[in-house]
């Protein structure tokens, strides 16, 4: 069924591209402003990564995409997108390239990509985890799932509560597909049951011998890359947070704490930041925005899908997550950009 719907979307998206349509909705949709994209991982298709489809593009994919931002649209750099938000006033086809929280490969892969079609862009890091061997939760966690499902005998209780018991009879592919679609699930659960849950994967894969400290694909750029990349005059470094927790969780003093340490870190490296950050999951309230404006920062960025305008509010603008499915080909890409599907 899935299969279908995905045939269906892109004859779909061809038949508006090569109509003409689509052209006519953008010229209408994107007058006086602009559009964020926001990707996240850039890797090639045989990477050791539990990252979650709706984060990954791949090389192919990415250059395909700033071929077309190149040929179609003006791509702008994070200073020329605060000065058209300071005059109102945005040339057409505005658009800035953003990428979220400062995995390896923004650096290893997209970087050259960028750097080949003279395309700037914003690297937003979660500064915590830069130089570290730690992943976030959800790529660890799904890992760890995984192996314990191709162990005949571990984890059998945790596996069980999660009801993951069927996943040691699937074959690889969609054994990662079903870890990965119950840690999606685990999100929504309390700090205190997803901690009990994460502790047991954990244990089990100890007890059982795994080696749950080799995360393959899954970890974020160094320092030296960083640097690298703010070197490259195409790239800047903006703020992630630092712990990479929702904002809107700290509250407003230790969220404008987290927000000013990633600051600290960035400029300790001798970066200069531009003044805006986005938000660890996109989650922000009127505390957050607050705790922006507290160290100095003019613009926040959500995860909501828009555009930006002259009368877009500044503490929570609007933009458009970009993964292989909604970009893999040009006429999709244009939809995905125009929020049509």
């Amino acid at each position: 069924m899935y299969r279908l719907r995905a045939i269906v979307k892109r004859c779909l998206a061809y038949c508006l591209y090569w109509s003409g349509l689509l052209w006519l909705i953008a010229r209408w949709r994107l007058r006086n402003r602009a559009v964020v994209l926001t990707y996240h991982r850039v890797l090639p298709t045989d990477a050791d990564s539990f990252s979650d489809s709706g984060i990954r593009v791949t090389p192919a994919t990415f250059a395909d995409n700033l071929r077309f931002l190149s040929r179609h649209f003006s791509p702008l750099s994070a200073d020329e997108l605060l000065r058209c938000l300071s005059r109102g006033a945005f040339p057409r086809g505005a658009c800035l390239v953003t990428f979220d929280d400062g995995w390896f490969d923004n650096e290893r892969y997209a970087l050259p990509i960028l750097q080949e079609r003279k395309v700037p862009a914003v690297f937003f890091v979660a500064t915590g985890y830069i130089g570290s061997k730690d992943v976030f939760w959800q790529e660890r966690m799904t890992r760890q799932l995984y192996m314990l499902s191709r162990h005949a005998d571990a984890g059998a209780q945790v596996l069980a509560e999660l009801g993951l018991e069927g996943s040691r009879q699937a074959d690889d592919a969609t054994a990662r597909l079903v870890v990965r679609s119950c840690v999606t699930r685990l999100k929504t659960l309390e700090s205190s049951d997803l901690d009990r849950i994460r502790g047991a994967v954990t244990e089990a894969c100890l007890a059982a011998g795994l080696d749950a400290t080799n995360l393959g694909d899954d970890r974020f750029m160094d320092w030296d890359a960083v640097v690298r990349a703010a070197d490259s005059r195409l790239v800047a470094i903006g703020s992630h947070a630092h712990s990479h927790l929702p904002l809107t969780r700290l509250g407003p003093v230790k969220a404008t704490e987290d927000l000013q340490r990633s600051l600290t870190e960035l400029s300790k490296r001798g970066i200069t930041s531009p003044p805006m950050c986005a938000y660890p999951n996109g989650d922000f309230d009127a505390g957050v925005i607050d705790s922006l404006t507290r160290v100095g920062l003019e613009v926040g960025f959500t995860t909501e899908h828009g555009f930006v305008g002259p009368e877009s509010d500044r503490g929570k603008l609007p933009r458009v997550n970009l993964h292989e499915n909604a970009a893999g080909t040009t006429a999709e890409f244009l939809c995905r950009i125009l929020g049509i599907f």
